[in-house]
């Protein structure tokens, strides 16, 4: 452990706090995106520091976004804040700085959390099948200690699942947006186009993922669906290298990129539809399912 990068955690978490976990997450993919095409370009070493801010102490989500969530969970117990699930809010207008040290003490619980628990347990220390995605299991269980310390029932509804328009709308968009994803790695995959290009694919679709959500912040009508393309890509590189057929690729990115999109609808029922704080729907898909796709096509 670094003991710089824990340092500079705090900051982070506490920098989210202030402008908001939503913007701070666009910050994350913006840095995803450009270190993704840095390192598909050949530039190393920009690629390594740009990855390395988007997913470390600064933009980390598990640090940054994670700061955000319990800023904002701690700003509506303390009665600053209408909705604790509001992660789009600057905290910093609120002008109430103990909202940002909050922030900044679960930047650091996600740093550590992550160090010490996910990187010698699940990140393939282990077993190469039992690997998950670190940002992701950690801002999920830390937004459940955010729950359980500032208050709020963990099951906010007794519904697992939509129903109706609302469920046949996320699943026609996780089945539409699985295809694109793997749909693209396929194409460009079976032209011969791996190599760091598949090392980096995930990153640089999650970034864009990440970016959109600017729409969301704007006012406009933004399903986030980063959990489904992430998985998608990760199951598309990860089935086409063991098995070599662009086919199996597409099909296998197609399945888990839904089935991201259907445990991400799960997760707003059961945890996240609630005003206490926000339990990340995303995190919660991309975690389990990084475990499944790496259980199934350990990475090579």
């Amino acid at each position: 452990m670094n003991i710089f990068a824990l340092i500079a955690a705090f900051g982070g978490g506490a920098f989210a706090a202030a402008i908001g976990g939503v913007e701070a997450f666009i910050f994350t993919g913006i840095l995803s995106i450009i270190g993704a095409v840095a390192g598909m370009a050949g530039a190393a070493d920009a690629s390594g520091t740009l990855i390395n801010m988007a997913f470390g102490s600064f933009f980390g989500p598990h640090i940054s976004f994670a700061g955000a969530v319990a800023g904002a969970a701690y700003a509506k117990k303390k009665g600053v804040l209408e909705n604790g699930a509001d992660i789009v809010t600057p905290l910093v207008g609120l002008n109430e700085p103990d909202t940002l040290l909050v922030g900044g003490v679960f930047g650091v619980i996600g740093f550590l959390l992550k160090t010490f628990i996910v990187d010698n347990l699940f990140a393939g220390t282990i077993s190469p099948r039992l690997v998950t995605d670190g940002p992701g299991i950690v801002v999920f269980f830390s937004a459940v200690i955010v729950r359980l310390v500032f208050g709020g029932k963990l099951r906010t509804s007794d519904r697992v699942i939509s129903e109706g328009k609302v469920f046949t709308n996320t699943l026609v968009m996780s089945i539409c947006y699985s295809i694109v994803v793997a749909g693209v790695y396929a194409w460009m995959a079976s032209t011969g186009a791996e190599g760091t290009f598949a090392g980096l694919y995930h990153v640089l679709i999650f970034g864009l993922a990440a970016v959109g959500l600017t729409f969301a912040v704007a006012g406009h009508a933004y399903a986030g669906h980063h959990h489904v393309w992430i998985i998608a890509a990760e199951a598309a590189v990860q089935s086409y290298a063991h098995t070599g057929n662009a086919f199996a690729c597409l099909i296998c990115g197609v399945i888990c990129g839904t089935i991201a999109g259907i445990l991400g609808d799960v997760d707003g029922n059961v945890f996240n539809c609630g005003t206490d704080s926000h339990i990340d729907n995303p995190a919660f898909a991309i975690f389990i399912m990084t475990f499944v796709v790496n259980a199934i096509w350990p990475a090579v």
